[in-house]
Formats: structure tokens, sequence, C-alpha cells
């Protein structure tokens, strides 16, 4: 199966995501369910797989530690055994991709594509786009409509089979698991969709949003695992019991029953606690009932069972943490690390990152002090890498409701974590770090280069690459732990933050969201800061000085990665950072050119003097609207000629005329991934999706009784939104072109909507001289800003969501905060309306 799909889903495929992947990826060996456990759900999940007729989609929940993980392993097993198992992913926080959403479609159409070669065909045809660039496509687009393909022309192969999807809760982002079960879901219910011969099992907690997605779900398809009752719960937990603990007597083993109140995880705890995992010898009944009593002694809280875990991870972290002294604070700083680092760490990798830089990294110490964590810890013989048994356990670590002291040290050990990384980096980083030949070469022609990455890239350095700036963002605000590392960024964006981007580029990292992530951060010290009297000027020039750095290395990386450049890495200097040299005038910048003079030097007359660099011709009437593509390549434009065209932004000539609107065109915009193109106009009722590449209509949206003023898509490319002259704004589909929810409350004609950065929320102006956000899932207004005095015509939201930015017919341009609803700034000077563009 060396084939086309293959090849372009391979780099998504998340290995150590299949359900019994742990046997090779080094974590916690899952379990199945011990004998007789669970017996009527388990029945239950095997009578819905069989049933064609029954809701494509299963959905279990139930808070941590009630073992949906060990009964979707088990069932796993059974459909594997029956050859009903189509696909698996198990989310885990444990593991990039594991835990990343990009990865989850590819990764079950991988599973898929060997069990049905007409399925293998179907995802043969699907445009390599959708799998590189549109995520949020993948499930209509890379799974559900090439497995509909594959069964009309193919109806006889072994059905049905069953996805397993665990854990969606652990997808990175909040709002990931819940959109991928509301395109599940759509994908299913299309109109004409009748998905034969695949169902989906998906897991999670009960999250507020994944339990609005899945209420579409048939009732008789969705099993919470609270409706287990009490006396089964805790029949089954006898019986785990009695397996793990035999040596006990029968009345402590009813002791820890009793205790747990149903909860698996609670029983499993213990049982690691008393025996543990990594001992070869299991402790003699005498030595288990000594080390449950000492467990019993510390105390083991609440009866509640949500907040029974916490009460027993407090017993074992203060048995380990009760004593002072120096091999104490080792054994702390030892938790931290292995809770907070962003994927799992050997004991040699984790080391480094323990020790101040002046002392001498002892391994042993650390080896030594993760022993005593044996019960919530994992170091997996495989690979050396420290695992929590239960994600529970982290969560319970970073929870001031439970050890406050202890929390607080672990929330600021994200500081600690973040000058480790910085300090790695600045020591290790250096230019052309992988000895590259010459410039005339293409990284892929030079046959060793991947031997020179393994050498010259440390694993703590690979670590603190990729990871510095998620602990950046963790970080909590306090002033002046803010000015030192402000300070500290700043000398690293100095220099050492080019020879970063090198690192990353060898490592096929993308450096954009840790270069999103360090500027949101920089942002908000200012607006936590800006109000202290200890923040000074030194202080403002400082940060004001940071901003150009990270505002270049922002432009810096955006041109070099979406361009032929990128090919080959020593252009990150020679073209990509001589063409940001040459285009910005900022004397900060200076700097990058002393460390490079042999760069060539550029004069880019045109841009700075402010010259026209081409004028695109071809419409017959006004122009209302433009936008550039994401990559920049392409320019839309929208007219009252009734046409929308799409522009090459280096030559200037006319790639496509979209016609089909009757009316001018207000409003046009990319989506985020270049593939479409949305248009709003004053033809009364319509909002339409374009083909970007063909120029083809896709999707109309009818519904406005009026003009449409503006359009812009979600971040996650799966609605439109709409402000019209009707005094609505509207949400749409952007896949069925059906409305999602109407936006009502202004009194007049609604000129310019947008999207927070995040998806949760709009904002819209109206002539009704009024500003207001509203929330995108359920449509309710959340505030109402409301201090100019004419019309608002152009709204817009900061990069980081935290503020909007307005513009108005009183002749200002008015910044807000989101959160209060409160003006922050006002800015005058304009001797005429603010129109249209924000």
């Amino acid at each position: 199966l060396r084939s086309w799909p293959q090849i372009h889903i391979l780099p998504y495929f998340a290995p150590k995501a299949l359900f019994d992947a742990d046997a090779a990826a080094g974590g916690p060996a899952r379990r199945a369910c011990t004998d007789n456990t669970r017996v009527g759900l388990i029945s239950r999940l095997k009578e819905w797989a069989r049933d064609a007729q029954s809701s494509p989609i299963f959905w279990l929940s139930g808070m941590a530690g009630t073992g949906k993980s060990t009964v979707a392993y088990t069932i796993c097993q059974h459909w594997h055994a029956e050859g009903r198992l189509g696909a698996s992913f198990f989310c885990s926080r444990n593991d990039e991709k594991a835990r990343s959403r990009v990865s989850i479609i590819p990764t079950i159409v991988r599973q898929l594509l060997p069990i049905s070669k007409s399925f293998a065909r179907s995802v043969g045809d699907v445009d390599i786009g959708i799998i590189i660039q549109a995520s949020t496509r993948h499930v209509a687009e890379l799974l559900v409509q090439p497995w509909l393909q594959a069964m009309a022309s193919q109806v006889k192969e072994q059905l049905p089979l069953v996805v397993v999807i665990d854990a969606l809760d652990e997808i990175e982002g909040n709002i990931q698991g819940p959109h991928l079960i509301k395109q599940l879901v759509e994908a299913l219910s299309a109109p004409g969709t009748r998905l034969s011969g695949l169902k989906f099992f998906l897991t999670s907690r009960p999250h507020p949003r994944i339990e609005a997605e899945c209420s579409s779900i048939e009732r008789k398809a969705v099993y919470r695992m609270e409706e287990i009752t009490l006396k089964d719960a805790i029949k089954d937990v006898r019986r785990f019991v009695d397996a793990e603990l035999p040596n006990l007597s029968g009345e402590r083993r009813e002791g820890i029953v009793t205790k747990s109140a149903g909860l698996f995880i609670y029983a499993a705890t213990i049982s690691r606690y008393i025996c543990p995992p990594t001992s070869g010898v299991k402790p003699s009944q005498k030595q288990q009932e000594k080390r449950l009593d000492k467990l019993e002694e510390t105390g083991l809280g609440s009866v509640v069972p949500e907040l029974l875990i916490g009460s027993l991870y407090k017993a074992i972290i203060s048995d380990v943490l009760l004593d002072e002294g120096q091999e104490v604070e080792t054994s702390k700083r030892v938790l931290y690390a292995a809770i907070t680092t962003r994927r799992p760490l050997t004991v040699l990798d984790l080391a480094p990152l323990i020790f101040d830089a002046d002392k001498d990294v002892d391994e042993e110490a650390v080896s030594n002090s993760l022993s005593l964590f044996y019960a919530v810890l994992y170091v997996s013989p495989r690979d050396q890498c420290i695992y929590t048994f239960h994600k529970s356990f982290t969560d319970f670590i970073l929870d001031p409701h439970y050890l406050p002291d202890l929390a607080n040290a672990a929330t600021s050990y994200f500081r600690d974590r973040t000058y480790d990384c910085v300090r790695i980096m600045n020591e290790s980083l250096c230019f052309n770090l992988c000895n590259l030949p010459s410039s005339f070469l293409l990284d892929k022609d030079d046959k060793g280069l991947a031997d020179q990455v393994e050498t010259n890239i440390s694993s703590e350095l690979r670590y603190a690459c990729r990871h510095w700036a998620l602990h950046l963002a963790s970080v909590r605000h306090d002033r002046q732990e803010d000015t030192q590392l402000s300070a500290l960024l700043l000398d690293f964006y100095n220099l050492k933050v080019l020879f970063w981007m090198e690192a990353m580029h060898l490592l096929k990292s993308n450096c954009r969201l840790a270069i999103n992530l360090a500027r949101t951060w920089a942002f908000q010290v200012c607006k936590y800061n800006i109000l202290s009297p200890v923040f000074t000027e030194t202080n403002q020039v400082q940060n004001a000085e940071l901003d150009v750095y990270m505002a270049a290395v922002q432009r810096l990386w955006t041109s070099f990665f979406q361009d032929q450049a990128s090919l080959s890495t020593p252009h990150l200097y020679i073209s990509s950072l001589t063409t940001e040299l040459a285009l910005t005038s900022a004397d900060t910048l200076t700097n990058w050119r002393k460390h490079f003079p042999g760069l060539p030097f550029i004069e880019c007359k045109g841009i700075l003097q402010r010259r026209m660099l081409m004028s695109m011709e071809g419409h017959s009437s006004s122009v209302w609207s433009v936008a550039f593509s994401p990559n920049g390549m392409h320019i839309v434009s929208g007219s009252s000629d009734n046409t929308v065209r799409i522009w090459d932004a280096v030559t200037g000539a006319e790639v496509t005329k979209m016609e089909g609107h009757s009316g001018s065109i207000w409003s046009v915009a990319f989506l985020p991934d270049g593939t479409r193109i949305v248009s709003g106009s004053d033809d009364k009722t319509t909002v339409q999706i374009w083909d970007a590449k063909t120029g083809a209509e896709v999707t109309k949206m009818e519904g406005h009784s009026s003009s449409v003023n503006s359009v812009a898509f979600s971040p996650d490319s799966m609605h439109v939104v709409s402000g019209s002259d009707d005094q609505t704004v509207r949400i749409w589909d952007a896949a069925t072109g059906a409305e999602v929810t109407k936006m009502e409350g202004h009194s007049s004609s609604v000129s310019s909507v947008a999207f927070s950065p995040d998806g949760t929320r709009i904002v819209s102006s109206s002539s009704d001289n009024t500003v207001r956000i509203w929330d995108a899932a359920t449509g309710a207004e959340v505030t109402k800003m409301e201090e100019h005095s004419r019309s608002v015509r152009s709204v817009a939201f900061s990069p980081d969501g935290m503020r909007v930015v307005s513009g108005s017919d009183d002749k200002t341009v008015r910044i807000w905060d989101v959160t209060m609803g409160a003006k922050v700034t006002k800015m005058e000077g304009h001797s005429g309306s603010i129109w249209w563009s924000m």
C-alpha cells in the first residue's frame, strides 16, 4: 500500500494512539477490565455494534477514574478478535500526536486503508490540500465521503466495523474535542447520508460542550458511567481488589472496597501503593498491611467520589513530602518537572531541568526521588520515559483546593521550566548548528543531514526548542518576575532566536504556535503591569523593544515557511532574513545585521517610499472589499459589478472570476486554509462560498432579508458569520449552508462582524452606534459597548482576543476591553468617517 494516500497521511499518523500501542510505546500498559466486571456495559456495546440499524455513534462519558479507558481497551480487544475493529485512537497528553486534533482522522484513515481496498481508492481521490491544510474538513472529506463512495461500489466487505476514539477531552485545545464530535454528527446526519458499515464509539469526561454536541445522539446510544448503580460499582471494585491484593485479609480488602465508593482509580492507586508494580516480588502480607496502615494514618479524607481520588493522592504525596531537607526539595522538583513536561522525558533528559545551572546534575538523585512516587508515576522499562499512571494525578497537583502550597509551587515551576529551556537554548544554539555544507543544496539532497541533526541537536535541546513557549504561556504573572523574564527573552531574541528557527526547521517543527504564544504572553505582561507603580519607563522601553523583535520574528518565520526558501535551511538567513532587514526600518533589528555582515544588502525603494507596486484592473464598477489569501500569493476582491475576482499577488493577473451574485459584493474573505472564499452581497438574501481554485460555487446561504454587509469565516473554518441591513447577525454552517444561529439586538444595520481568534465570541458593529459581543455557541449577547456617537462602521479583535478595535463616523478609533466592555483607548485624528476595514 505504498500509495498516494499513505504518503500524505503518514506525517500525521500517531502510532502511540492505537489501542495496543503501549506494548511498543513505553507508557504504562493499558489493562482490560477484571473478569466479570462492567459486564452490563460491555454487553450493551457488543449489541450496539452488531445492530446495523442502531445509532452510528455511541458516546460513553464519566468523570476521571471511573474506568472509561479500561472499558474502551476491553471492547477494542473484543472487536479486534472478531475482526470488527476498524480503527482506534486513544487520546493522551503524554504524546504530542496523540493529543493533536490534526492526527485523529488521518490515523483512523490509515488503519482503514488496508481493510478496504475500495476505501483506499476513494481516499486516493481526495485533494492533497485537505490532508495538509484543512484538518477541520478531515471528518467529512477524508473519512465519511470516501467511505460512502467505497460502500456504493463494494458492499460485500466485512461489516460493520467500529472506530474507537477514547478520551476526547484530552485533545489539546479546549474546543477541539467538541468540534470533532460536532463535525462527526453533522457529517453522519447530512441529507442522503447513511453510513453503512462503520460505527463510532467515543469516550470522554462530561465536558459541557461535548455534552451539547452529543445531545442529538440517540438516547440508547449514550451511557454515563454514573448510571452504574453504586451496588454494581462496588461489586466490580471488590472483584478487582480481590484479584489484585489476594494476600491482604478479607477485612482489609473490604475496607478498601468500601472507601473506594465504586471508583476504580481509587482502588487501583491503593493497589499500586501497597504492591509497587516495579518490584519483582510482591510484598508479604505483613508488608502490605504496614503500607496500608501508613496510608490510612495520613488520612484518606472525603467519601464523595469526585473528591475521593484527590484525598488519596494527597495522602500519598504527603507521605513522601512530609519531611524537610534537601532530599525532599529534590523530590518536589522532580515531581513538578515530571508533571509539567509537554511530553514524557527520560531521567537523563529530565535531570538538567531540575538542578540549577551552577550545580552538578545528579541523575541518581532524580531516580531515587522518582522511586518514592511509584504509586502515581511510572518509569517505563521500554523507553525509560516517565509517565503518570492516570491523567487525574496531574489535575490534582495543579488544583489549589487540595494542597495549595504544592499547587502554587507546581504552577510557578512553569516559570522555572521556561528559564531552563531558554538557558539550554542560549548555551547550545549556534549558527549552522548541523554543519550544512552549502546554500546551493536543498535539504532533501543533503544525504548526511539526518545524521547531523541526530548528532548535533541533543534530546534536551530538542525539548527546549519545541516547548519553551508552551511553558511560558502557563506562567502566572508577577510584576517582578515578569520584568526578569522579559529581560531574559529580550536577550534571547537579540540573536539566538534566529538559531532557534534554524533548529526548529531542521527538526521539521513549525515555529508559528511558539511565536504566537510568546507574543500573547508579552501582550498580557503589558496589560497586567501597565498600572503598576513599579512598571517604570525602563520596563516600557524593554517591552517595546521585545515587541519589535517578536513582530519581526513572526514576519520572518511566515515569509520563510511559506516560501521556496524553506527548501534550503541556509536561506532562512540568505533570503528571508535579508528581505526582513530590507523591509524593516526599526533600529532594533540592526543588531541582527551586525552579526551577519556577509548578508546581501537590498534596497526596497517602492515599499519604503510608499510607491504603488501594481494595479489590478478588470472590474467594471466600484471595488468594495479586498483580502489577501493566507499565504499572501493571491488577492480576492468584491465589486459593484456583481463579481468576485481572484488576482495573482505577484503579477497582478486575474486568476478567476466568480459570477452568481445579482447585486454589489460588499464583503469578501478567505478560509483560513485558503481553499474557499466567502462573499456577502446586497442581492438581499445571499452569502456564498466559492472554491478558490476553480471559482465554482460551493454553498449558498439564504435567510437575510436585506443586504449582507460583512462576512467572516470562523478560525476552525466550520462556520461563517454575516451581518446585514436586516439588523441581524447570523452564523451559518460552512459545509451545508444551514443557518445555525440568529442574533438579534441591534436596532439598525449591522456593518461589520468578526470572530474572536479562539472562535468562541463574535463582535459586531452597527449604525445604532454600538459595538456588541456575542457568544458564538449560544447566540446570546455578552457585552454591549456604547460610547461612539455615530454609526460604527468596522470592528476587529486583537490577536489574543482580549481587545476589540472599532472605527466610526464620529471620526474616532476606539479600543475596548472584551471582558469588561470598557473603553481602553480613544484615538482621534481622522477628519472623516472610518469605514470598512480595521
